[in-house]
């Protein structure tokens, strides 16, 4: 599946006009929608948009999870909160590791791969539709 951000634009932005905003799900869309937006115009880096990417889930799951945002429990502490809420999968902590790990590489890397980038954007879109 090839990454087209314009028809995920299109698409995200007309659920988050019907559904709202105002729930977890539909605050994390819309940070990853903007992320979306910035990372097809140009506008953002491959690092902004990852570092976006962790904190809208990590927002999320804190939501969830019914802990303070301000929290500053690790993202493996969220995952595994989650996972023993059966919020979301084991896989799902996984790769909510890698994009934690992804953003601690960026702050060191001039420039993280395209690929890595959108496949990171990818993943936090489809875990939070799940649930939207």
């Amino acid at each position: 599946m090839g990454f087209d951000a314009r028809e995920l634009f299109a698409t995200l932005a007309e659920k988050e006009r019907i559904k709202g905003h105002h729930s977890p799900e539909g605050r994390a869309i819309r940070v990853l929608s903007r992320a979306l937006s910035g990372w097809a115009g140009g506008g953002l880096s491959g690092r902004d948009v990852v570092v976006l990417c962790h904190q809208a889930v990590e927002d999320w799951l804190k939501t969830r999870l019914k802990r303070s945002p301000w929290s500053a429990q690790t993202t493996a502490a969220l995952a595994a909160a989650a996972v023993k809420d059966r919020l979301i999968t084991r896989w799902d902590a996984a790769r909510l590791q890698e994009l934690a790990n992804l953003r601690v590489r960026g702050v060191d890397e001039a420039r993280l791969a395209k690929a890595e980038v959108e496949e990171a954007l990818e993943f936090c879109l489809q875990l939070i539709e799940k649930h939207w």
